[in-house]
């Protein structure tokens, strides 16, 4: 993984080194007659051997160019240099993956929460309008940039896409499950062909439990338990760790969490609209998208869902784990299950010698 600062790629200039991830690095580079600052991303050597990972790369730019839309990230250019370097340029933008700013921060307030996944309904709407499937949505694939007057976002990383009409190569190994085992929906967690749109319905429902509570939806400490979680168990209502969010918020995450999919929101906009409803807002999702986000603590403020749930308390679900345990931490989370297992067996003991 060499710094490849001062490096001409293509018709750019590599200025600065940003980051290195497990397919590739990213850097800073200038456009060598235009000047235009642009983020590179350069497949590692080892990676670029790969013929599936170069034809997965190629993928992401040609879906991301197709879609053009405010909250999918730009790119501009795909090309090989003489020496063999895969790479492609994107806009460059001044922000920070949601997966670290929800390490950092934790839980989301509702008015941020409204504008972000307004954003990403809308992204994710446009994609499967252009028969594209993301696949791979996770708060590592979304960048959060400051804007005026909130975040702005975009979504990344469309290498996982499946075309609804592909006709293709396959570009997932035999015996491999394409996505973050942590919002993958139970079809794709079963191995099963048939993804339509609803998948991504259920990442984004997934990650809108992640950012009102700071938690994610199917914790475990193994890829096999977080699997497992995802196709037999239903997590914790939002509004028992998140008490500012209604009632009516746990049906929305609840539904568009349902392991039929015929059972989901038929769309990204349809979950969007319904989590708007259940705040207390005007079912516009492309209104709040845009709203500066002190106007939706204004319009949450006033709205009856603040001061009245719009529906019936949260209970338990059969198998959820009672006590949340925080982002990831396995230790935790096997206690939490033994706690429950052990309460369960003493009430049984008690109903048997009573």
């Amino acid at each position: 993984m060499g710094d490849r600062t001062g490096e001409q790629l293509g018709a750019y200039t590599v200025v600065a080194h940003v980051a290195d991830g497990s397919m590739g690095s990213v850097y800073e580079a200038r456009h060598s007659e235009t000047g235009e600052r642009v983020a590179v991303k350069v497949l590692h050597p080892e990676v670029a051997s790969d013929a599936v990972a170069v034809q997965r790369f190629r993928r992401e730019y040609e879906t991301a160019k197709s879609l053009c839309h405010a909250y999918i990230i730009d790119p501009r250019d795909f090309d090989v240099t003489a020496g063999g370097a895969h790479f492609m340029t994107m806009e460059l933008l001044e922000g920070e993956e949601l997966s670290l700013v929800l390490a950092r921060e934790g839980a989301m307030r509702r008015a941020r929460l409204v504008r972000v996944v307004s954003q990403l309904a809308l992204a994710l709407h446009h994609a499967h309008s252009h028969g594209v499937i993301h696949r791979d949505l996770k708060p590592d694939n979304i960048l959060l940039c400051a804007g005026t007057h909130g975040d702005e976002v975009r979504v990344l990383d469309f290498g996982s896409v499946k075309l609804q009409a592909e006709s293709g190569p396959k570009l997932t190994a035999f015996g491999t499950t394409l996505g973050s085992p942590y919002y993958m929906s139970p079809e794709q967690a079963m191995g099963k062909l048939d993804l339509d749109s609803r998948t991504d319905v259920f990442a984004l429902a997934a990650i809108m439990h992640e950012l009102a509570t700071g938690q994610v939806a199917f914790p475990g400490d193994s890829v096999a338990a977080i699997l497992k979680r995802i196709a037999d168990e239903e997590p914790p209502p939002v509004s028992t760790s998140s008490p500012d969010y209604p009632w009516s918020f746990d049906d929305v995450v609840k539904q568009g969490l349902r392991k039929d999919k015929v059972d989901r929101f038929g769309s990204t906009m349809e979950l969007a609209n319904a989590m708007l409803r259940a705040l207390g807002l005007e079912p516009d999702v492309e209104r709040w998208a845009r709203t500066p986000v002190r106007d939706i603590e204004r319009a949450l403020e006033a709205s009856p869902a603040a001061v009245t749930p719009a529906s019936s308390p949260p209970f338990a679900y059969p198998s959820s784990i009672p006590a949340a345990p925080p982002m990831r931490d396995a230790r935790t989370a096997r206690m939490a299950i033994g706690v429950t297992w052990a309460a369960a067996l003493v009430a049984a003991a008690w109903l048997i010698l009573s």
